[in-house]
C-alpha cells in the first residue's frame, strides 16, 4: 500500500477567468463554456472547503487512497490519519496540505453549504451566472448555523474561491463589468455596504470605498 498518496484539494478560480466571464457577459455574449468552467471550478473548490474544514475541526478525512472515512487518533500534529487499507498520514503533514490555502471554512461554512446545495446543475447560463454572482458577493457570517442573517459581514467569501491576496480579490469585485444588468448592480451595491461593516482592515477600506 502506497501511504504517500496525498488528498487533492481545488484551486482557486483565476481572477482573469472570473473577469472574462463578466466582460462577456456585460457585453451580451452568453458564453455557456466559461460560465461552466467557473461555476463548475467554484462547486468543487466549495466541496474541498467543506472537506477541509471538517478534517481541520473534526480530525475526520475521506481517504485518498480507498474513500473510507477515517478519524485521526488525536489533535496533536504527530497524531496520525490512519485507514483499515492501510494509508496513513499524520495530522501535521495533513495540515500542510491545506495550510496557507484559504480552505479552511470558519464563518463561511453556512455560506459554503448553501451555495453547494443550491448549485443550479441542469439550470440556464443565467441561472449559473446568478449563482456565481451570488458567491463572490457573499461575506463570512452573514448566515449563523441556523440559515438566518445576523446582520454581520466579517470578509468577503470571495478570498476561499478567488485565487489572490485579499486586496487583490477586493479590486477585482470592484473591476468586474456589470453591464446593466439589474441584478448584477444591486448585488454590487449590497456588497459594498457589507464591505464597509466588515472585518477588513480599514486602510484597505480607505482606498475603495
Amino acid at each position: 500500500m502506497n501511504d504517500s498518496i496525498l488528498p487533492q484539494w481545488a484551486s482557486q478560480v483565476k481572477r482573469d477567468k472570473i473577469s472574462k466571464l463578466y466582460l462577456s457577459h456585460a457585453a451580451g455574449i452568453f458564453d455557456e463554456e466559461l460560465v461552466d468552467e467557473v461555476a463548475y471550478s467554484m462547486v468543487a473548490r466549495a466541496e474541498s472547503i467543506i472537506k477541509v474544514t471538517k478534517v481541520h475541526s473534526e480530525g475526520i478525512l475521506d481517504c485518498p487512497s480507498c474513500s473510507c472515512i477515517i478519524q485521526c487518533d488525536g489533535q496533536k500534529p504527530w497524531n496520525t490519519f490512519a485507514c483499515i487499507c492501510g494509508w496513513k498520514l499524520s495530522r501535521g503533514e495533513l495540515h500542510k496540505t491545506y495550510q496557507h490555502k484559504q480552505l479552511v471554512g470558519g464563518a463561511a461554512m453556512p455560506i459554503v453549504e448553501d451555495a453547494l446545495k443550491s448549485f443550479p446543475v441542469k439550470g440556464s447560463y443565467n441561472d449559473k451566472m446568478f449563482w456565481i454572482d451570488g458567491v463572490i458577493h457573499a461575506f463570512h457570517g452573514e448566515l449563523n448555523s441556523q440559515r438566518e442573517k445576523t446582520g454581520m459581514a466579517y470578509r468577503p467569501i470571495a478570498r476561499n474561491f478567488i485565487e489572490g491576496s485579499l486586496i487583490q480579490v477586493i479590486e477585482l469585485i470592484f473591476s468586474l463589468a456589470y453591464g446593466d444588468t439589474p441584478d448584477f448592480i444591486k448585488s454590487r451595491a449590497e456588497w459594498i455596504e457589507k464591505l464597509k461593516i466588515s472585518y477588513v482592515p480599514d486602510h484597505i477600506k480607505d482606498k475603495y470605498l
